[in-house]
């Protein structure tokens, strides 16, 4: 599970959620069903985009693939609200993360833990060397200084 319904409505104002999640014009409290249906449909996107390159689940969840997960659901969450305009910044959040799950699917873009043909444990983080190289030139010129 890359999110929780408690980490969505703690990361959401609490009053959208109602309007999003609820049929009824004047319901009061968020209803928990929808959430769940919106966090469903994230994760089965993402894991359809990790699938072919990571074995799943995996252990620990990336940051980019709980924040891609947050906005899919939020973008659910106002697609089955077709008489609420869809805010601009939610579509762009949204094409973002889908863009960006398919770097993932096409090996462009490293969530930093196994590849499926890694012979690391499932889903493991991968550890960076910290090693970098640097090309320059053999000798600085300084004349003239």
């Amino acid at each position: 599970m890359y999110i929780t319904t408690e980490r969505l409505i703690a990361t959401f104002s609490r009053q959208i959620l109602i309007q999003l999640s609820n049929d009824d014009s004047r319901a009061t409290e968020i209803a928990l069903p929808v959430i769940e249906m919106a966090i469903r449909f994230a994760e089965e996107r993402i894991d359809a985009a990790l699938r072919s390159r990571y074995p799943l689940p995996l252990q620990h969840t990336p940051t980019l693939i709980e924040l891609h997960a947050f906005a899919l659901a939020r973008y659910w969450l106002y697609a089955r609200r077709p008489e609420m305009k869809m805010p601009e910044t939610v579509k762009e959040v949204y094409q973002l993360a889908i863009k960006e799950l398919e770097q993932i699917a096409t090996g462009k873009l490293h969530l930093g833990v196994a590849d499926a043909g890694d012979n690391q444990q499932q889903g493991e983080l991968l550890a960076d060397s910290g090693e970098f190289k640097v090309r320059s030139s053999s000798k600085l010129n300084t004349d003239g200084y």
